[in-house]
């Protein structure tokens, strides 16, 4: 029986962007959202936050390129290439440079002066009339938060502990380290609250042959771990809960990497 839009109606359906073709069934897991605000924290002895702050520079650079050559075997040379980007904005001078002004001058905490930098710089490129350049903020966000948890306790954590496995990655902002750093055998796709198609981490969800859709926005919310969900990265849509028969449908797309529906797609 053919596929149409019409015998999902009594599903709920997310739209999103597609970001990585192919399509994925399985249980959701929502990870926890990161606080976008930090208060600031005034300190007596900035020369010591300066210290820390080089030595959380040097620990981040060293965790990326271990992150570059893990993306290199695992992924793809082309899509490693991203962390050496990573690099080069971890050492930009403008932006080392505010870091330790903020320390210095304000006689703010390390850990505020990077996240302040850091949304100041995501916000610039989050602003720019170019949509490869305002992908880059997801970069910024991702060196920000590799340099706050190098203040706070260098070496990569452990990775999440997943209800059950494989699983549906349901992620607020994606980062590029976050899916590059992802076990393939554990992982059947993402799905995010914000992103788009030229961001690094929807490159690395390609090479990675994982169905992925972004920008759910406000849906997003609907999600939560546990739920069966499909993702339908050839159309960018997410469906919550589906239905045996919608489940049984999609499955057989699945064999056929979702061509089928999108061509019955287009003839309605």
């Amino acid at each position: 029986m053919k596929y149409s839009e019409r015998q999902v109606s009594s599903v709920r359906i997310l739209q999103g962007t597609a970001a990585s073709s192919g399509i994925a069934i399985g249980p959701a897991f929502v990870a926890e959202k990161i606080s976008p605000h930090l208060d600031r924290q005034p300190v007596r002895k900035p020369v010591q936050e300066l210290k820390r702050m080089e030595t959380a520079f040097a620990a981040a650079k060293q965790e990326i390129e271990q992150i570059c050559e893990k993306a290199c075997k695992g992924i793809g040379e082309e899509e490693s290439m991203i962390f050496q980007v990573h690099i080069m904005m971890l050492e930009d001078e403008t932006f080392r440079q505010e870091i330790m002004d903020r320390i210095l001058y304000d006689h703010t905490s390390a850990e505020y002066a990077v996240w302040r930098s850091g949304r100041k710089m995501y916000d610039m490129f989050s602003h720019l009339d170019s949509e490869y350049m305002r992908a880059r903020a997801e970069d910024m966000a991702d060196i920000s938060r590799r340099l706050m948890r190098c203040l706070d306790q260098p070496g990569e954590p452990e990775p999440p502990a997943y209800l059950c496995t494989p699983v549906i990655l349901c992620l607020s902002q994606a980062v590029p380290s976050e899916i590059a750093q992802t076990n393939r055998s554990e992982i059947l796709g993402f799905i995010t609250q914000y992103g788009s198609t030229t961001a690094h981490s929807a490159i690395l969800a390609r090479g990675m042959h994982k169905p992925a859709v972004l920008g759910l926005n406000d849906a997003f919310d609907e999600l939560h771990t546990g739920a069966e969900v499909i993702v339908d990265g050839c159309n960018g849509r997410v469906i919550l809960e589906p239905t045996a028969q919608v489940r049984c449908r999609y499955a057989s797309l699945q064999q056929t990497g979702g061509q089928t529906e999108q061509k019955q797609k287009q003839e309605t």
